[in-house]
């Protein structure tokens, strides 16, 4: 196209454009010596230029199109990027709404948009029509982002300190993804047989990873597929089988914000999701913890033993729960940020507790519990696994920790027999190990194990501690 353009040139221009190019001019036609302009990177505009003539119109509507092209482009870059940063501070703080909102307005994307234009039409225009330098136009993008963030610049400036906190760790989604192999240690695969992929936050407050935690390829598929879905996941099953610490670890392990929230039955609504109070002399509604949480992008927020609580105060989270929720709760709308995933652990799968074990445990009203949905049962590991969790946490060797799993585990069994009320915990396996550093067998035995059960089960754990835990092998161990 560009020989095509050069070869309607004046002739004495292109031959003009030829000596200053060093090409030979004599004897060759002028389609020839268009040809050749072209063919090292030369305009109808700059052979123009060369002979005198000037850019013509064609050549700056030309020139104008393509600088038109990159203003709006980078135009729905900007707008795009004020969009995303606008709404993450809406969410987090609604104190800093009024300077967000004037970034995002039309008229000052069109402010924007309105300097790019001017700042690319000026560098078209100099020079005769040279060629637009792409480096000048991506400063010039630059400078208007930088006016036009400026308002939320000023907003962080006069917040508190944890407000800044808060609004700089935003991010509007995951900044990267890996797969489960490298993330857990599980190679998980979806149907078409290729790795499942883990969205990572990176965010600076996440808790710390436990490089001891064992993970099982059931709790790790649900996991995922409730970061996939946005769906809320229910994890019941007895004490000590790793519910809360699982949401913790991937929470760790994805660099997740991380919000626990205990319950009892003395946990009113406004515990956890806030009520009126003073703030600088002014009576305005406190978020509570959860409500700060379902709030902050990419948070995992657990409700941990949600059965102790009353179920009238728990019906407010009935409307959170839902797939898009919005609720109008405490004078503003309240959405749940973008990958905020909700697990509830529980001693029970949230039907009651049949077995007496857990005192205090409620029926959950059916419609919280419809919220959740998935509800998955979490069982002791399998004794290999559990030993191997044993001697990761304690440093124990691989002796010591079957020794007593296998005790542990006789003890489990009984209370499927009604003989034992409690069955002992990870926990309390590697507590015991642990006391044998300063306790003698019996003592560590007594203080971290038959200590933790009811009086009922006294003679059913001294029949198992006398039957299987040798004094003998463990001291022989340590």
């Amino acid at each position: 196209m560009s020989a095509q353009e050069i070869v309607l040139c004046k002739t004495t221009d292109i031959e003009a454009a030829c000596i200053k190019a060093g090409l030979p001019v004599k004897g060759a036609s002028k389609a020839g010596l268009a040809q050749a302009l072209a063919g090292l990177g030369w305009t109808a505009a700059q052979v123009r230029t060369v002979g005198g003539a000037g850019p013509s119109k064609d050549d700056l509507a030309i020139l104008e199109s393509r600088v038109n092209g990159h203003i709006d482009d980078m135009t729905k870059q900007i707008n795009l990027r004020l969009k995303n940063q606008a709404y993450e501070v809406d969410e987090l703080n609604r104190r800093v709404t009024g300077a967000v909102h004037d970034c995002i307005e039309a008229d000052a994307a069109a402010k924007a948009a309105g300097a790019v234009a001017a700042r690319a039409e000026a560098l078209a225009l100099k020079g005769g029509g040279a060629a637009v330098d792409p480096v000048a136009i991506a400063a010039a993008v630059k400078a208007a982002v930088q006016a036009a963030v400026e308002p939320i610049n000023a907003a962080l400036a006069v917040a508190d300190s944890g407000t800044v906190e808060r609004v700089l760790s935003v991010v509007a989604g995951p900044v990267r993804q890996d797969t489960c192999l490298n993330i857990f240690g599980i190679d998980l695969l979806d149907r078409k047989g290729q790795a499942v992929m883990v969205d990572l936050w990176d965010n600076a407050s996440a808790p710390a990873v436990d490089p001891c935690y064992i993970w099982s390829e059931t709790l790790l598929s649900h996991l995922i597929l409730s970061q996939n879905t946005g769906e809320n996941l229910w994890l019941g099953g007895p004490k000590g089988t790793g519910k809360s610490e699982a949401a913790k670890q991937f929470a760790a392990r994805t660099g997740r914000p991380f919000t626990r929230i205990n319950f009892t039955k003395h946990t009113a609504l406004e515990d956890f999701v806030g009520a009126l109070g003073l703030v600088n002399g002014q009576t305005e509604f406190v978020e509570g913890d959860f409500l700060m949480a379902y709030a902050s992008p990419g948070a995992i927020i657990l409700l941990d033993e949600p059965t102790n609580a009353d179920p009238g105060n728990l019906a407010v989270l009935n409307g959170l729960l839902e797939p898009g929720a919005r609720v109008n709760l405490g004078g503003a709308v309240r959405t749940r940020a973008a990958g905020v995933l909700v697990l509830g652990a529980d001693n029970t799968l949230g039907h009651g507790d049949d077995s007496g074990r857990y005192a205090g445990t409620r029926l959950m009203n059916s419609s919280l519990l419809d919220r959740f949905a998935r509800v998955l049962p979490m069982t002791y590991l399998p004794e290999s696994v559990e030993v191997d969790a044993v001697v990761k946490h304690t440093g124990c060797s691989v002796k010591l920790a079957t020794h007593v799993v296998k005790c542990i585990n006789h003890a489990r069994a009984k209370v499927e027999t009604g003989d034992i009320v409690d069955a002992p915990s990870l926990r309390q396996i590697v507590a015991f190990i642990r006391a044998l550093q300063g306790l003698s067998v019996d003592d560590a035995w007594a203080s971290t194990i038959a200590s933790k059960q009811p009086a009922e089960s006294a003679v059913a754990m001294a029949a198992i501690k006398a039957a299987c835990l040798n004094s003998q092998v463990i001291e022989g161990e340590l």
